[in-house]
């Protein structure tokens, strides 16, 4: 039997970096911040910077993706095997949720939103390196699930953006226009819950 390979260690200076960038970029917004700004917030060198990072553009994709990861939206699909269908798409929403109607998470959406048409790339970087890759998971998750005979699926992808846009109900309209601020815990609960409850009535297998 072939052991798993082991994780590398996290590189202290990396996250000091992307603990900094993700500081600067919602402080500063995209166009704003520097790399020599992050190097001096991070206490680092920019050799050291440019070494990891040698663009903004990849610090910028990078501190994207850092932050999903934080919010454990990086997963593999056969994890949730041993779950039935509507505590794994529970635990996939309840994370989702947190993140997006996170404060972080709308600043830097209002931020893109704001400087997508001067810095179209920085759009282009984030979809790519935050939506898109959620977006994939969970398509992956609903193929899986129909392979599986648990839900019945015949477009990954379409069912996965229909869950992914109930989840952007509630109140986040509000929280994007800064209109009110993220619900507490229990609020997010029972949101998720009535939100995964009425989907999986539609998908569930017979």
């Amino acid at each position: 039997m072939t052991s798993a390979p082991i994780a590398a260690p996290p590189d202290p200076k990396t996250e000091k970096i992307l603990d900094a960038s993700r500081e600067v970029f919602l402080e500063l917004g995209y166009a704003a911040t520097s790399m020599d700004l992050v190097a001096q917030r991070a206490r680092v060198s920019k050799t050291t910077l440019y070494t990891r990072f040698p663009s903004k553009e990849e610090l910028f994709g990078a501190t994207i993706r850092a932050e999903c990861d934080r919010r454990g939206m990086r997963f593999a699909p056969d994890s949730l095997d041993d779950v039935p269908l509507d505590e794994a798409l529970y635990r996939m929403a309840r994370r989702f949720v947190d993140l997006v109607w996170s404060p972080e998470a709308v600043k830097i959406h209002q931020t893109v939103s704001g400087e997508a048409k001067r810095f179209p790339e920085v759009a282009q970087l984030y979809f790519q390196a935050g939506p898109e890759h959620t977006i994939a998971m969970f398509v992956a998750y609903f193929e899986r699930a129909a392979q599986r005979g648990i839900a019945r699926v015949e477009d990954p992808a379409f069912v996965a953006m229909q869950f992914i846009g109930a989840l952007r109900g509630g109140c986040y309209c509000a929280l994007e226009l800064g209109l009110c601020e993220m619900p507490p815990e229990e609020e997010r609960d029972a949101f998720v819950r009535k939100a995964v409850d009425l989907f999986v009535r539609g998908i569930r297998a017979s």
